[in-house]
């Protein structure tokens, strides 16, 4: 089964965390985040299938022996590497390498084998000079020879956020509760302070009427109260999760972006979102009482099974969808399109969730794409309304008939059923089947050996299909 993802670049460091954080940012410099994501590598995790390029930030006497045996089949299936600052003579043959004098491109350290891409020859092994880290034109220059797109010239600014209502008593009375954080433009318009955006720039807050592609066919009436739409954002989710001033005084409000320069997955994942895509996140307070609150576990999956009917009533072109568990939308043969987000907050009288979806809708990358299997272009505005209609109304069926019935429909609409699998949580260590899911929202499986059932949690531990294996999440 082929799966495609956002391509990876992998920085390995021996876990020192703060050579991590200097090498991205020394990355960030010049790689753009609507094309790559960038982690530490940890070598307990299959790493190498999503992996675009790995840049070695450690001391050569500091490899291990595992990381050395990876690198080289690595490299031998194809892999790339950018060495910073000092080279791996049992990655490659010593008669490969020339001591490079200086920093500068020409010392590039290049390795006679290649890989053609594109329509060139383009090196797989280079070795940059630790002094010629801090410049950007070598460093862009480098990562170029090795395949990998540099940032764009024009740097993407935040954009102001539009607010727009059902009810104009709403939208002043909304604009009235941001008054008491937000300053004035000189236009009248409100400035959000740069430093809750950790931007920098204030970001304008415009105040609109009705936008008519969201709210035009928007089946419910309280969901959202208030709607928020900007053309570059941060990460939709970051923005409504950590400022409560965005949802004050409001029991509903949704965010949809055109791009997000900070988008954010599950766990540290980050996920990429150029234009065409669906950036969207909602505040939503559940009424107490009611099951949900109470099996608060289920809220993923009723927000990937809200989706994906979303998508078919949007886009009747698109083929069937499928629910990775715990939380991704995917197509039938395996291609990741989009993933759901969850953020909770409870105190015992009041839930607060915080949802975030993003779906591959008409961009013609990273990966797959709604335009690309339905050859049809779907209205962003209008999937982001359906996804909150339909999410309200997978709510309701689910506080009225009960979580096995949503269950039931749920197996009817994921990638597992009856699938073997490696599970590797815990002390538990064995084959077994996937079977459902379980009154707590957990995966529920079968051992082979002892055809007895184990509950695995969704948090912290992730389902690699491509291995068959569920296993901790690194954090």
């Amino acid at each position: 089964m082929m799966t495609v993802k956002p391509p990876n670049i992998l920085i390995y460091c021996c876990k020192n965390n703060t050579v991590f954080e200097n090498v991205s940012k020394i990355l960030a410099s010049c790689v753009g985040k609507e094309r790559y994501t960038v982690y530490q590598l940890d070598e307990s995790e299959p790493w190498q299938r999503h992996c675009a390029l790995v840049v070695i930030a450690s001391h050569p006497m500091d490899i291990s022996h595992k990381v050395t045996a990876q690198m080289k089949q690595y490299r031998r299936d194809g892999g790339k590497l950018l060495s910073m600052g000092g080279y791996f003579s049992s990655l490659l043959p010593l008669d490969c390498f020339r001591e490079p004098p200086g920093p500068c491109l020409d010392d590039l350290c290049p390795i006679p084998s290649q890989l053609e891409v594109g329509q060139g020859i383009r090196k797989s092994f280079l070795l940059l000079p630790y002094n010629s880290l801090t410049d950007k034109t070598i460093l862009t220059k480098a990562l170029t020879e090795l395949g990998i797109d540099g940032k764009t010239e024009n740097s993407v600014q935040l954009q102001p956020l539009n607010v727009y209502c059902k009810n104009s008593a709403t939208l002043d009375k909304y604009f009235t509760s941001l008054k008491a954080t937000c300053s004035v433009a000189d236009d009248g318009n409100l400035l959000y302070p740069r430093e809750k955006l950790q931007s920098d720039c204030d970001v304008k807050i415009l105040k609109g009427s009705i936008n008519s592609e969201f709210f035009a066919e928007h089946k419910d009436e309280e969901f959202p109260n208030v709607f928020i739409q900007s053309k570059v954002v941060t990460s939709t989710q970051d923005l409504l999760w950590a400022n409560s001033i965005l949802r004050q005084n409001v029991s509903s409000v949704a965010i949809l972006a055109d791009v997000q320069v900070a988008g954010k997955g599950r766990g540290r994942n980050q996920w990429i979102s150029p234009l065409g895509s669906m950036c969207l996140s909602f505040f939503y307070i559940p009424e107490q009482g009611t099951l949900l609150t109470k099996k608060l576990p289920f809220v993923q999956y009723i927000t990937a099974l809200a989706t994906i009917k979303a998508i078919q009533d949007t886009n009747n072109k698109v083929p069937p969808l499928k629910i990775k568990w715990p939380n991704d939308i995917y197509t039938c043969d395996g291609r990741k399109i989009g993933g759901v987000l969850v953020n909770c907050s409870s105190n015992g009288r009041s839930t607060q969730l915080c949802i975030g979806i993003g779906i591959n809708v008409n961009n013609d990358e990273p990966t797959i794409s709604l335009a690309k299997l339905s050859g049809a272009h779907t209205s962003v505005p209008k999937l982001a309304s359906n996804v909150c209609s339909s999410f309200i109304e997978e709510i309701n069926l689910f506080n009225e008939l009960g979580y096995e019935q949503f269950v039931e429909r749920f197996c009817q609409n994921w990638l597992h059923q009856d699938k073997q699998v490696k599970v590797n949580v815990g002390n538990v260590n064995c084959n077994a089947i996937i079977k459902s899911i379980d009154t707590d929202g957990y995966l529920s499986v079968v051992n082979l050996a002892t055809n007895k059932s184990i509950s695995v949690q969704p948090d912290g531990n992730s389902f690699d299909m491509m291995e068959n294996l569920i296993a901790v999440k690194s954090s």
